[in-house]
């Protein structure tokens, strides 16, 4: 509460319902690309079946990673208080644990149980690892591009403000 007695929201908060509608994008748009690249895959000839199966795997991996880096920014540009690149992070790593690694574990022909056994979960953190990247490159250009454009916003650069010197008082 502030000293009159209004409740004040703090400025360091982040904005979770913009947060939640970037993940839910985010999450959507690395389905959807892992889908889309993996029809690809199917296309296209290949010399055997381990060539296909590799094929089709890093497609789907490459589709969920782009729409991943995609998605986090959105989660960086759209929050309106807090920090922009928390917000894209938060917002990537969500779309991940929340949807694509429960798609990955539904849609591959392995048990459900070897799936959840310690390899199976070993697996999962270490894509996390490497989504991870994707994610954080995605959330970064965002932070960068908001914080860019809320400088064009607030009227310049921050070179453009002078520092208050005793001398700039006297005049």
């Amino acid at each position: 509460m502030s000293e009159n007695g209004d409740t004040a929201v703090p400025e360091d908060r982040l904005d979770l319902r913009r947060i939640g509608f970037a993940a839910a994008l985010a999450a959507g748009l690395s389905v959807g690309l892992a889908v889309a690249f993996l029809r690809h895959a199917h296309a296209k000839s290949h010399v055997g079946p381990t060539s296909a199966t590799l094929d089709e795997a890093f497609s789907s991996f490459l589709g969920a990673g782009i729409g991943l880096a995609l998605g986090s920014p959105v989660g960086a540009l759209s929050i309106r208080r807090g920090s922009r690149l928390a917000a894209g992070v938060i917002a990537g790593l969500a779309a991940y644990a929340l949807v694509l690694a429960p798609v990955f574990v539904i849609t591959d022909d392995v048990a459900l149980a070897e799936d959840l056994d310690p390899g199976g979960l070993l697996f999962l953190a270490f894509l996390l690892l490497a989504f991870g990247v994707f994610v954080s490159l995605g959330a970064t250009v965002g932070a960068l591009i908001g914080s860019l454009a809320h400088r064009d916003r607030m009227g310049g650069t921050s070179t453009s403000v002078r520092p208050l010197t005793c001398a700039s008082v006297r005049r």
